[in-house]
Order: C-alpha cells, then sequence, then structure tokens
C-alpha cells in the first residue's frame, strides 16, 4: 500500500525509501497496490519518485497497480473490441481515473466538471435534462471530492436507461485520516453507498479487499500467494486483501489502524482472523531491518 505506509500527503514514511530500495537490491518483486483512483499509473510512479526520492530508473511503471488501473483491465476483459466504436463509460471521479480509462480505449463521460456547472438538480431539471452522455456500456465510481447531488441524479438515471451497465468500483473505503487530529474524511465507499441506494443496483469492486484484485493479480504477474506478503496501514482493506488471497500480511502503524483498535478486535470479535496480520511494524522502515524478511 502506499498512502499511511510509504508517505502520509507529501511526507515520507520514516525509512520507507531505503525499504523500498533494500527490497529492490534483495531481488524482491515490489508492487505499489493502492486503492486511490485519482492518479494514472504514471502519476502514482512520478509521486513515489518524487516523496521518496529514489534512483532514476529503480521504479516502474508496471510497479503500479492503482484501482483506476484495474478498472480499466477489468472493463476491457468485460467488454472486448468487437469493431470500431469505443464503447463508453461514464465516469464519476477525477482526470487522472479518465486517462486510465480513456487509455483502454472507452470514450468517457461525465468526469470532472467545469466550474460553471451547478451542483444541484431539481426534479423538473432532471425531467428535462437531455443526457447528452447517450448510452453507456459501464459506469465506475472513483473518490470525486466534488461529488454532488446533480451527479448523483445524473447517474441514477443513467443506470435506470442503461440496465445492461457494469458498475464498477474503484474502492469501497469508508474513510481516510487527515490532520493532526486524525479526522474522518469520507472515502469513495460514501459515494459508492449513495449511487448503490439511488438506482438499486450493486457495484463490482476492483479494489482491496476483493477477490477480482486479487484474482487479477495472481495471474497478471504470475504471483505465488504463499511467497508474497501485503503490507498496509488497513485491517478491512490491506490486511484482508492479502489474508482472503493467501498471502501473508504485514501492518504499520503509521495509517488507519491502531493497536487499541486491535485489541479490541480481539476482545469483542472471536472470528477475526481474516483481518489479523501475519505481523505488526510500527512502521515499514523496520522491515529493511528485519532479518526474517530476507528469507
Amino acid at each position: 500500500d502506499c498512502d499511511g505506509v510509504l508517505y502520509r500527503g507529501a511526507e515520507p514514511m520514516p525509512s520507507a525509501s531505503q525499504t523500498v530500495q533494500s527490497l529492490l537490491n534483495r531481488g524482491k518483486r515490489v508492487f505499489f497496490v493502492t486503492n486511490n483512483a485519482a492518479s494514472s499509473r504514471m502519476e502514482l510512479k512520478q509521486k513515489l519518485e518524487e516523496v521518496l526520492k529514489c534512483p532514476k530508473d529503480l521504479l516502474q511503471e508496471e510497479m503500479m497497480i492503482g484501482s483506476a488501473y484495474v478498472a480499466s483491465k477489468y472493463l476491457r476483459s468485460r467488454l472486448p473490441k468487437e469493431n470500431t466504436n469505443a464503447q463508453r463509460v461514464h465516469v464519476i471521479g477525477t482526470g487522472g481515473l479518465c486517462r486510465e480509462l480513456r487509455s483502454a480505449g472507452f470514450d468517457i463521460t461525465g468526469g470532472p466538471d467545469s466550474k460553471d456547472i451547478p451542483c444541484g438538480m431539481s426534479r423538473d431539471e432532471l425531467a428535462e435534462y437531455p443526457f447528452p452522455e447517450g448510452k453507456i456500456d459501464a459506469m465506475v465510481i472513483g473518490l470525486d471530492n466534488d461529488f454532488n447531488y446533480r451527479k448523483l441524479c445524473i447517474a441514477t438515471v443513467l443506470l435506470q436507461h442503461n440496465p445492461e451497465a457494469i458498475l464498477v468500483a474503484t474502492n469501497r473505503d469508508s474513510f481516510d485520516l487527515v490532520g493532526c487530529d486524525a479526522r474522518h474524511l469520507p472515502g469513495n465507499g460514501a459515494l459508492v453507498n449513495a449511487v448503490e441506494a439511488a438506482s438499486g443496483r450493486t457495484a463490482i469492486n476492483v479494489g482491496k479487499p476483493s477477490s477480482v484484485l486479487a484474482n487479477w493479480m495472481m495471474e497478471e504477474y504470475n504471483l505465488n500467494g504463499n511467497e508474497t506478503m501485503m503490507v498496509g496501514d488497513r485491517l478491512d482493506t490491506d490486511i484482508k486483501f492479502g489474508n482472503s488471497a493467501g498471502m501473508k500480511s504485514s501492518l504499520v502503524l503509521t495509517g488507519c489502524t491502531t493497536m487499541k483498535e486491535i485489541e479490541e478486535l480481539i476482545l469483542e470479535d472471536d472470528d477475526c482472523q481474516e483481518l489479523m496480520p501475519t505481523v505488526i511494524f510500527p512502521h515499514v522502515g523496520c522491515m529493511s531491518k528485519d532479518e526474517h524478511l530476507k528469507k
């Protein structure tokens, strides 16, 4: 994982760069798996290089596994190119998500609005809206900091008019942490739940901890779960993802999960093994010092 593990915002975690370089220098295959759909793979690579200050050409684009890229790969597997007409995907999300889907050959509607577009929509406005989006083959929901009632109305009716359209969520994260007092910033799961409630549809999650992502990674990169470790800061996404995929899992305490929450989970839930990490580190920098990870 990236945010909360390797960096927080634009600040690197302690010895994060040394850990990544140490793993690569020991011949380990390293992948950066993030539920953040705001960036394309190239943009994620550029951020890691900038924040971690890694040597030039150490990181490769194929190491980047963002949920925007996974959404594009998933839809391409479900919507193979059959003719010269590009399939149309309506997007709730950022320009980075739109670019990743467009690079896979899809025609894109939605995405970021211009500043003069109103954020609300009345009953009469929806009744008269001409839907220039036309027929859609899929809809992808990624975190959109400008999500509003107008976008929800348009998405709901598009799904109503296109019942066969595939509905994809880049992730269902409930919240992220911001500020020195760990304030809860609503995540993409809130947007997905809104569209599902209004449309009566259920989205396919392609982010952690979904089996869609796990199965695709195992096949795409020829990974063996028994020889793979998932490192993350969240029990409900990172650790659950690694455990359900048959990997080892490592929790770092620099993100969303605290030791207190782990202790409470153990006391309150007798059936919490899928959320329990194989090993816990104070921060990712400890991994470069731990001898058993060299095996």
